[in-house]
Formats: structure tokens, C-alpha cells, sequence
């Protein structure tokens, strides 16, 4: 049913983690709701409504706002993208979550292989957890769209046709040939229109930087240090949420696995920000690569930005990270391994500008 898509030189060693990190507070979470999340770009109507308008239950109903608006917020999809996939989810599971198809091996939201057999490939592998979860499967969608699927995320960015985003997503994210019957192609753009005239119009976006306060009474030093990304950050990061690739050697990548260097080097490979993964490499220790980049044409500038390498000077070695977001109280948010010696899963960390940082963006 689905079709599985399927260095030679080390600089010295960089790093152990210089880090000034002082005991945080969380942050005051956001508001959620079992519809998903109110922030970012969201529609306005409740599952009462959107049961009522497409027939549905509102368990059922429930679930499609909650893809709905994480694909909007989350993966910064237009409506006509989102709407092509919910036809695709229609189609597949109905919507929900626990949908099986023992005969195929497949389970979830968009049936995803893997599940009862690896027939048709094993895309479950990819998961958090084996679990027929809401929020596991939508993680899983991230995952895929991010990585392997990048391609369908970028069509789905830009989709303006509901009907023919619905057609690309049954073909390319679920493996579903157009002259496949399966496919249903007319019944899947009718689908794709009711979606979108359901939710068309009902859009609205919240502000787009979290906003950080003095709330948490912390005058220096770390707001929130975490190995699971923040949810205060869902739909905000221009880039997408940092991948597993990032956690791979990515392109020319020549820096030590696991270092703060080798992450920077694949996050900024991931993101496209330099198409040429060559610049990244021989920058010496963390904190000399923001001189290093300037050296190679990069702009140094005074305050954090996103898509800026920072680097912390410091100890034997300094550090670098990556900054994914930057609030507007002038906190950001930045990536980055080696956090504590833990090198095979990437740390994030609110921070506030601080005389031992430089920034360096590119040109």
C-alpha cells in the first residue's frame, strides 16, 4: 500500500561544554486545546462546528483541526496544502489515529508502513514510540517532512490548489500512483474542496515570537534549558524543527561525531542556508567560528538573529549553537549537542544576549 522511500580528516577534538548555566525556571506554557495549538496560524472554528459543517463526529473532528492547525503552525503549510492532506487522511484512516490495516501493515492517521508487517517498507521505524498516538504520529509527519519527504513539505508550502495538493500528497507522501484505483482521484478532490471551504476564511495567526517577560525572575543566565524541544516554539522557527539528520553526518562534514561543531556544521546543511557544506568545515573550536565565517564572508552582527551561528568564547574551547528563534524581549532560542557530554541528541536553550557571545550570520 505504501511505497518505502527509501572523511577522512578530524580536526582536533573540540569541546567539552563550556556553558554558563545557571538553575532556570520553565516558561509559562501556552494555552493548548485538544483541537492543537493556539499559536501561530489556527482556525477560529470549534470541533462542534466542523463536525456539523463536514458530518462527522466530534471525536473525528477534533482530530482534524489538531492536523489542521499543526500543519499550518507547525510546518507553516498554506490551507490549500493542509486541506489536500486531510482529503488524503479522509480517505486512509477516517481520521483516526488507531486505524489499522493489518492485510497492509500499516496504522495511523496516514497509514503510515511499518506497523503489523514491513511489506510495504518500515516508516513506523522513524516514531517516537510505537504508539497509536495523536501526537506520536504527528511527530512522525514532522520527522518524515523534514527529512526524507522535505520535497512534499516545500509543495505544500506553496500549494494554492487544494485539489491538486491533495493528489501530490496521496502520490508522494503516501505512495499512492495517480493510476492506482486506490487513489480515488475524484472522490480525493472532492474531498479537498469541502475541506477547504470548511476552513476557508477561519484562519487567523497569533503573534509569531513568544514573548518573555521578566516573569520568570531570572535577571542572567539560562530562562529554560531542555532536551525536549519547546512547544512555546511550535510554528515559530523560520528553519523547522531540527531533524534526526542533524544528528548524522551530513554533506562534507569532517568534524568529529557528536560535537558541538559536527552539529552546527549538519544543522546549517539541513537548514540550506550555504548549499556549499564545504564553508562549515575548518573553523577551528567553537568559539572561533564565528570569526572564522566572517573571515570566509559572513556578516558579524551585534545582536542574535535567526539563522545566526553564535559562538561562546571561554574555557580551552569556547562552544558554537545555532539560533532558531529570537523573541521580543531579546531572549532567543538556540540548538546545539554536547550539552553536558551528551552527544547523540540535540539540547535547546532560551538565552539572553550575554559579553560572552559573537554572532555571525550569512551574507
Amino acid at each position: 500500500m505504501k511505497k518505502w522511500l527509501l572523511s577522512t580528516l578530524l580536526l582536533p577534538l573540540f569541546l567539552p561544554l563550556l556553558l554558563i548555566i545557571l538553575a532556570g525556571s520553565a516558561i509559562a506554557g501556552v494555552s493548548t486545546s485538544s483541537s492543537g495549538t493556539t499559536k501561530g496560524s489556527h482556525t477560529t472554528l470549534t470541533t462542534q462546528e466542523v463536525a456539523q459543517k463536514a458530518a462527522i463526529s466530534e471525536e473525528r473532528a477534533a482530530d482534524v483541526i489538531k492536523i489542521l492547525n499543526y500543519q499550518l503552525s507547525v510546518e507553516n503549510f498554506t490551507l490549500a496544502g493542509s486541506t489536500g492532506s486531510l482529503a488524503v487522511a479522509e480517505r486512509e484512516s477516517g481520521f483516526d489515529p488507531k486505524a489499522i490495516n493489518i492485510s497492509g501493515g500499516v496504522a495511523g492517521y496516514f497509514q503510515w508502513s511499518g506497523w503489523s508487517s514491513t511489506i510495504n517498507g518500515n516508516r513506523w521505524a522513524q516514531a517516537e514510540s510505537k504508539t497509536l498516538d495523536s501526537d506520536v504520529e504527528l511527530k512522525l509527519m514532522s520527522t518524515e517532512l523534514n527529512g526524507s519527504y522535505k520535497a512534499v513539505k516545500e509543495e505544500m508550502q506553496k500549494a494554492t490548489s487544494a485539489q491538486d495538493a491533495a493528489l501530490y500528497w496521496s502520490e508522494h507522501y503516501e505512495g499512492v500512483a495517480l493510476s492506482d484505483g486506490q487513489t480515488k482521484a475524484k472522490e480525493l478532490k472532492a474531498d479537498a474542496k469541502k475541506w477547504y471551504a470548511i476552513f476557508d476564511g477561519t484562519i487567523e495567526t497569533t503573534s509569531t515570537s513568544a514573548d518573555f517577560s521578566g516573569e520568570t525572575g531570572l535577571t542572567t543566565g539560562t530562562i529554560l534549558s531542555s532536551f525536549t524541544f519547546p512547544t512555546e516554539f511550535n510554528g515559530k522557527l523560520k528553519y523547522g524543527i531540527p531533524t534526526s539528520n542533524t544528528m548524522t553526518t551530513l554533506g562534507n562534514n569532517t568534524y568529529p561525531a557528536g560535537q558541538c561543531t559536527w552539529y552546527v556544521c549538519n544543522r546549517l546543511i539541513e537548514t540550506g542556508i550555504c548549499s556549499n557544506s564545504a564553508i562549515y568545515n575548518y573553523n577551528g573550536n567553537g568559539q572561533d567560528w564565528v570569526a572564522s565565517l566572517v573571515s570566509r564572508g559572513w556578516k558579524q552582527v551585534s545582536s542574535p538573529q535567526v539563522g545566526a551561528v553564535i559562538s561562546f568564547s571561554g574555557g580551552i574551547y569556547g562552544h558554537v549553537a545555532f539560533i532558531e528563534a529570537v523573541n521580543q524581549d531579546g531572549t532567543f532560542l538556540i540548538s546545539e549537542c554536547n550539552y553536558n557530554n551528551v552527544q547523540n541528541q540535540v539540547h535547546y536553550q532560551v538565552m539572553k544576549p550575554a559579553s560572552n557571545q559573537s554572532y555571525a550570520v550569512m551574507q
